[in-house]
């Protein structure tokens, strides 16, 4: 089974003729955003541990992980364990202070990743927002689950069948690599 990067279903949800040009097309294009966070992520490690403390847990970083189950995998950038749960983090260099769809869905796939790699049910995780140094808590509900199982299946079939996906045009276009390329 081909296995779907967890990056790819926020880059599907955001359009999913990303995923056709990376993906499909073989197209690389530069992300100097998902860059510059990664580098950032060295000095919020801290932070993430400071938070973790006051939960009473420990912090685990950069876990690579597969599900079977889900056909996922990707890299996390810390996980909260705490005597009983677990909680995903995920850091973000952005100016949004709301959690959009596509974070959702990529704490519960970070979720289910966590369940079966760790053997506990992942019932909520956390976006740190780098810039405003906060938390971001995002519930991971049972919807959401058959959701991400739907996108992830969605994904799988576009990439196999090597389709061009149909969308319209929208405000995002303007910040998408890939819009040179898009018809």
């Amino acid at each position: 089974m081909t296995l779907i990067d967890v990056s790819d279903v926020v880059q599907y949800l955001y359009c999913p003729k990303k995923i056709y040009f990376l993906k499909v097309a073989g197209m690389r294009i530069e992300r100097p955003k998902m860059e510059e966070g990664k580098a950032a992520q060295k000095d919020v490690r801290r932070s993430i541990a400071r938070f973790a403390e006051k939960m009473g847990g420990k912090v685990l970083t950069n876990i690579y992980m597969v599900s079977n189950k889900y056909g996922l995998k990707g890299v996390l950038d810390a996980l909260i364990e705490t005597s009983g749960n677990l909680y995903p983090v995920d850091v973000k260099l952005s100016k949004f202070q709301s959690v959009s769809y596509p974070w959702k869905m990529q704490i519960t796939a970070y979720a289910v990743l966590a369940e079966e790699n760790f053997g506990k049910t992942v019932r909520s995780g956390f976006i740190y927002l780098i810039g405003m140094r906060k938390f971001l808590e995002v519930r991971v509900e049972p919807e959401d689950r058959k959701a991400l199982k739907r996108i992830v299946d969605e994904i799988r079939k576009m990439v196999i069948e090597e389709r061009y996906p149909k969308t319209s045009k929208s405000k995002k276009c303007g910040y998408c690599e890939v819009f040179e390329f898009c018809v």
